[in-house]
């Protein structure tokens, strides 16, 4: 078995809310809870009881923040 199969690939990787909070900008864990909370997230996924989010969806969630901005700024006369 090599390392490649053993390691997940970037996009399925699970991370932390603190690794969550560091990509936003260094928010707190508390912001990326209400992020969830209000259904800007997904669920979070449970390893051994520590919640954990796939990396994917937070570069989704990161597009449509980015896609959203762009949008607006193009509507604007």
């Amino acid at each position: 078995m090599n390392i490649a199969t053993v390691l997940p690939s970037q996009e399925n990787r699970l991370i932390d809310f603190k690794e969550v909070a560091h990509l936003f900008g260094d928010v707190s864990e508390r912001s990326v809870r209400r992020l969830i909370a209000r259904g800007d997230l997904p669920q979070p996924v449970r390893v051994l009881s520590s919640p954990r989010l796939y990396y994917s969806d937070v570069q989704t969630y990161l597009e449509q923040l980015k896609n959203k901005r762009t949008f607006n700024r193009c509507s604007i006369p």
